[in-house]
């Protein structure tokens, strides 16, 4: 509807790979979203660009919108391009390499090679290790014992988004109020979760960690 009623004025769709916003639910997008809104975008002279800043390098190492079965103009890359070091990236396909390169652009540290470096050692090690499928599993684990530990205190745990970059939310209470509650004793034992934003789970997190961190939201619950 707003490509009819904007017809040639829409330059580009920018979008999450999915909704991963804060303080509510993460969303995952309906079957054939993705494949319609490329379509769309294909036909209507439109770029489709991509925030893949946050769960970029989590679903796919190719981007995220290859794990929702499509591909973008553009996309977006930071946080976990260099591990942690002052680097993101924007690639895109071919076509618009003409355009870009009418465009003036600066910066003030395009000679800081050691983001560079740490970025080009982090995809490597990403690729070696096959990262995205680890990050999936040692989230799944860890959110499927969270969610079992609440059941067993009488707590609705609301578990939503991917494995490896997930959002909580206890249901119980729909001011959040017990869940940052919950949150702040999780945090008094060593658990440094986050009572409005997802999670990111990294490749150091070990069957041990998440053995305490599971044991520590008991110990939570326990004194809610």
């Amino acid at each position: 509807r707003l490509f009819e009623e904007n017809r040639g004025e829409i330059a580009a769709v920018i979008s999450q790979p999915y909704l991963h916003g804060n303080f509510a639910d993460n969303q995952l997008p309906e079957a054939g979203f993705w494949e319609k809104t490329r379509k769309l975008c294909t036909e209507q002279g439109a770029v489709l660009i991509i925030d893949d800043v946050r769960a970029g390098f989590r679903l796919d190492l190719a981007g995220s919108d290859h794990y929702f079965g499509f591909e973008a103009d553009l996309i977006c890359f930071c946080k976990a391009l260099a591990n942690g070091y002052n680097v993101s990236a924007l690639c895109g396909k071919d076509f618009l390499k003409n355009t870009v390169s009418g465009i003036s652009f600066t910066g003030s540290y395009w000679m800081s090679a050691v983001p560079f470096a740490a970025g080009i050692a982090c995809l490597k090690k990403m690729k070696r290790l096959e990262l995205p499928k680890l990050l999936i599993e040692k989230g799944a684990r860890l959110c499927d014992g969270l969610k079992k530990t609440a059941e067993k205190h009488g707590y609705d745990l609301r578990v939503s988004g991917v494995p490896s970059l997930f959002y909580l939310r206890i249901a119980n209470d729909d001011s959040l109020m017990t869940h940052q509650r919950w949150i702040a004793e999780m945090v008094k034992r060593g658990a440094y979760f986050t009572n409005h934003h997802n999670h990111f789970i990294n490749y150091a997190l070990s069957d041990e960690d998440i053995k305490e961190t599971v044991e520590i939201a008991d110990e939570a619950f326990r004194v809610l």
